[in-house]
C-alpha cells in the first residue's frame, strides 16, 4: 500500500466512531418518525445500537403497503431522495438458481424481503432538516397509513 494511501486511512479512523455516531443518530431519527407505519416492517436490532455499525438503514414494505418497491423507489427519486436496494437473494442469481435448480417458491422469507426492500439515505452529513423530509416523502408515498 502506498503511504499516502495509509495516511488518508490512519485520518479515517481516527474519525470512524464519530462517523458511526452521526449514523446512529440517522438510524434512530429512522426508527422514531417511520415505526408507526402500519404497512412496513423495520429494522430490528439485538443489543445495543453504540455496537451496530448503522450503515444502512431499510425498510421492508408489506404486502398490504399501497405501492411496490419499485414505485416507492420512484416517487423517493422524483422528491429528490436517493434509495438502494441490497441483498438480492442468492436464489434469485443466476449461477445459484440455474446450477441448484432453485425457485422463489422455496424461500418465502428471502422474497418478501426482497419484493418489499428499500434502503433509505443514511450517512453522517444528513441533517435533521434532510430526514425529516426522507421521513415526510416515505409517509406521502405510503400515504400516511399508520
Amino acid at each position: 500500500m502506498p503511504d499516502i494511501n495509509a495516511a488518508i486511512g490512519l485520518a479515517q479512523l481516527e474519525r470512524a466512531e464519530a462517523m458511526r455516531a452521526e449514523r446512529q443518530r440517522c438510524f434512530e431519527y429512522y426508527l422514531e418518525h417511520l415505526g408507526g407505519l402500519d404497512c412496513v416492517d423495520l429494522p430490528v436490532v439485538h443489543g445495543s445500537l453504540s455496537d451496530h455499525s448503522c450503515h444502512l438503514f431499510w425498510l421492508v414494505l408489506k404486502e398490504s403497503a399501497p405501492v411496490s418497491r419499485n414505485r416507492l423507489i420512484e416517487l423517493l427519486n422524483e422528491a429528490g431522495i436517493g434509495t438502494s436496494v441490497h441483498y438480492k437473494p442468492l436464489h434469485r442469481m443466476t449461477y445459484y438458481r440455474e446450477r441448484y435448480q432453485l425457485s422463489e417458491q422455496d424461500f418465502p422469507n428471502a422474497e418478501r424481503h426482497w419484493r418489499g426492500c428499500v434502503s433509505l439515505p443514511i450517512y453522517p452529513g444528513l441533517s435533521n432538516e434532510e430526514l425529516t423530509y426522507v421521513v415526510a416523502e416515505v409517509r406521502r408515498a405510503l400515504g400516511n397509513r399508520v
